[in-house]
């Protein structure tokens, strides 16, 4: 009897051994960290524009995601904004003795932003992965004329899909594109780096 218990026993930590060793070598592995660069169209501070000459401003994301659980990402934006239209400024000053001086400046908005951002990934698979994010944060931007301040806003943006396909040997490399709205954009490309 004691023979029959101590075989079972071996062979049940043969089996468990055996199917372990099986899992770790077929299993793939999702990286924990990733980096990224995109490039959004129709963002918030350029204005939904459809006309041809202004649908492709919008502003460049460097974004680092660090992979918490499976499908939970934690992250922060650096947001630039493409100036937005030029503003020119005329006006006349009247003197005291009845002459006049014509003025005239221009000058752009330039849009930075920081935000973190929290990613939910629904679909993850070795060679795709699908998901929907969302960030909020804190933005800085100058008004048109040259001697204007910083003024703040508040940075927001919300990925309702998202699509990031896995290239490469190791799947490290990636490209991918957003649909959404906010700050970013309506539509955003972006290639990136995990490891």
């Amino acid at each position: 009897m004691k023979r029959i218990i101590f075989t079972a026993i071996i062979l049940l930590f043969t089996s468990v051994l055996f199917a372990q060793e099986k899992d770790s070598t077929n299993k793939f592995v999702f990286p924990k960290h990733e980096v990224r660069l995109s490039y959004g169209i129709n963002s918030l501070p350029n204005g939904i524009r459809m006309d041809e000459k202004d649908i492709w401003k919008g502003g460049f994301t460097a974004t680092y995601m660090y992979r918490v659980v499976k499908w939970f990402w934690v992250g922060g934006n650096f947001n630039w904004q493409f100036p937005s239209d030029t503003k020119y400024y005329t006006w006349r000053e009247y003197y005291a003795d009845g002459s006049f001086s014509d003025f005239k400046i221009s000058g752009t908005h330039k849009f930075f932003a920081i935000a973190p951002e929290f990613r939910f990934s629904f679909l993850n698979k070795k060679w795709v992965t699908l998901y929907g994010s969302f960030s909020i944060g804190y933005g800085m931007y100058t008004k048109a004329l040259p001697n204007d301040i910083l003024n703040d806003y508040w940075f927001w943006n919300v990925t309702c899909i998202g699509v990031n396909i896995h290239i490469g040997k190791k799947q490290n490399f990636f490209a991918g594109c957003e649909l959404g709205a906010g700050f970013k954009g309506t539509m955003m490309v972006h290639a990136g780096y995990r490891f």
